[in-house]
């Protein structure tokens, strides 16, 4: 039977502090990764207005990886009259006006039936530190024919992409100088593939320095030459001996075997 009873975790610390809590928690939860049955939000952000005095999800986040390019907003619920009182705002009633081409809710186990969701609608339940996911378009079934898709449609809803791009605007302009962290962005990006080339090359010429040696050495053991090995060094040396300490060894051992 379902409980009209406030939950816990709202007695414990107020409705606005559980509210938030709860935020937070749906914004990890978006960006959660395919793999572990998140929608893999590559953005996600919460409580944050658009332009206008419109919607303010409780939880928003943007996916644009390869041909993905979608929303997923999740609405917190913490008792039962705010999930009943959600059903009368105008994007509400009114579902294309809404953000978020695909909605969860997030409430505490038990405070939302399946069977109560708008069409569409995800659910998202939180059981102590845990969140369950009971219905929504992360658990849509991959194709046959194409394992790496999955089909959404029974999920998708029309939202309110000029809204969703008001958002995306704020939110932007919140960074700054966009344009200046772009570039720096861009010169980091640079000096990242040219210390990767560095490496690489420097890579290539000590593979090389090794295979020379190894013909060296093959060469002088083909002729009875003996070589400096590690194993040749002093037993009186000590075991952190300087580099040009040990160079004078190598040194010294070669001069003794007439090298």
């Amino acid at each position: 039977m379902m409980t009209t009873e406030i939950p816990s975790v709202v007695r414990q610390g107020g409705h606005d502090k559980a509210h938030a809590a709860l935020c937070v928690r749906a914004v990890r939860w978006l960006q959660l990764s395919e793999s572990r049955q998140g929608p893999g939000c590559t953005i996600a952000v919460s409580e944050c207005q658009a332009a206008d005095a419109g919607e303010i999800p409780d939880a928003i986040g943007f996916r644009a990886v390869g041909q993905e390019l979608h929303s997923v907003v999740v609405e917190v619920k913490v008792s039962r009259a705010d999930f009943l009182a959600d059903a009368k705002k105008p994007h509400r009633q009114e579902p294309a006006a809404g953000m978020g081409q695909f909605r969860y809710y997030l409430a505490p186990a038990g405070l939302i039936r399946p069977d109560e969701l708008p069409p569409r609608w995800g659910l998202i339940e939180v059981d102590g530190r845990a969140l369950r996911v009971r219905a929504g378009h992360v658990l849509a079934p991959r194709l046959p024919e194409k394992s790496y898709q999955r089909d959404f449609t029974p999920w998708s809803l029309a939202s309110n992409r000029e809204r969703e791009l008001a958002l995306m605007v704020r939110l932007f302009a919140r960074v700054g100088d966009a344009d200046l962290l772009h570039r720096q962005l861009k010169e980091a990006r640079n000096r990242l593939a040219y210390a990767a080339r560095t490496a690489e090359h420097y890579r290539d010429r000590a593979t090389a320095a090794e295979r020379n040696n190894f013909v060296l050495r093959c060469a002088l053991d083909e002729h009875a030459i003996p070589h400096p090995t590690l194993e040749r060094l002093p037993k009186s040396l000590p075991r952190r001996a300087s580099a040009a300490s040990n160079g004078q060894a190598y040194l010294e051992r070669s001069t003794a075997h007439g090298v």
